[in-house]
């Protein structure tokens, strides 16, 4: 990868970028860590701070795609067409991950908080207010591991 060009360090930033995302949807949001990543791209983890300087700029590294990854995973023929290809879908690994992240930003710095209340405004407005709190308790139920959904 070239070095010291702006196009060398554009590169750098959409590998890290890029890895961030990765491991994010294969191991969740906690494996994603400066050691995780440096380890994936031969960079220095020193080098890896400069381009995310914290925990909540890796967040901003999959901006939108969280989203769009569980959206593009329903079936939006009807409001129970919903609901079972929701459930279905925590058969994808990755697909459980978006969820424990957007589960999980109610403990989240103010940003992280932010982004997921945005991705459920945007979801509720897409799929409606009762189909999206119901997919939501759905969502605890199946992380929990409880078995109370049919």
């Amino acid at each position: 990868m070239a070095k010291n060009t702006k196009e060398g360090a554009l590169q750098t930033e959409a590998l890290v970028h890029q890895t961030i995302i990765d491991i994010f949807m294969e191991h969740g949001w906690e494996a994603v860590t400066y050691g995780s990543i440096a380890k994936l791209t031969g960079l220095s983890r020193s080098g890896i701070q400069r381009i995310v300087p914290s925990k909540e700029a890796m967040g901003e590294a999959f901006q939108g795609q969280v989203f769009s990854y569980v959206f593009d995973k329903l079936d939006t023929s009807s409001p129970e067409a919903v609901v079972t290809s929701w459930l279905n879908a925590f058969d994808d690994p990755k697909f459980s991950n978006c969820i424990r992240y957007l589960v999980g930003a109610v403990h989240a710095e103010d940003m992280g908080k932010r982004k997921a209340a945005k991705g459920l405004e945007k979801m509720s407005s897409l799929l409606g207010r009762e189909t999206t709190i119901t997919l939501m308790g759905l969502s605890v139920v199946k992380l929990l591991d409880v078995d109370l959904v049919d």
